[in-house]
């Protein structure tokens, strides 16, 4: 039995499946990126996620302990394993930081906090 031979199809079959998927073996978006299904890279940064749990507490007006909360860390990382989901406390430092950058002495908060991530 040849060894080469062998290699040949598996690589084939590698080559094969990748462009039948239409994901891209070369440029920043190759190696170690996430891919949905459909074979559309993913947009997540830390810090839009950061931004996205601040916008959600503003808005919806929930307790920035909700991200502590073991069912949410666990959503998180069903769909990104290797994610650090921020502390209460941070996210109460980052929409107090936030506020505070737009305007100190407004009365609207409902309406600043929507407004700091828009």
């Amino acid at each position: 039995m040849q060894t080469a031979q062998g290699t040949k199809n598996l690589n084939r079959g590698i080559t094969e499946c990748i462009q039948r998927r239409g994901v891209s073996t070369e440029g920043p978006n190759a190696k170690g990126a996430q891919q949905t299904l459909s074979g559309s890279i993913s947009k997540y940064t830390p810090e839009a996620h950061c931004a996205l749990i601040a916008m959600r507490c503003a808005v919806n007006r929930r307790p920035f302990r909700s991200v502590a909360d073991p069912l949410y860390i666990e959503e998180v990382r069903l769909l990104r394993p290797d994610v650090i989901v921020p502390s209460p406390r941070t996210v109460s430092r980052d929409i107090n930081e936030d506020f505070l950058r737009v305007s100190p002495t407004s009365t609207n908060n409902n309406f600043l906090a929507a407004q700091v991530f828009i």
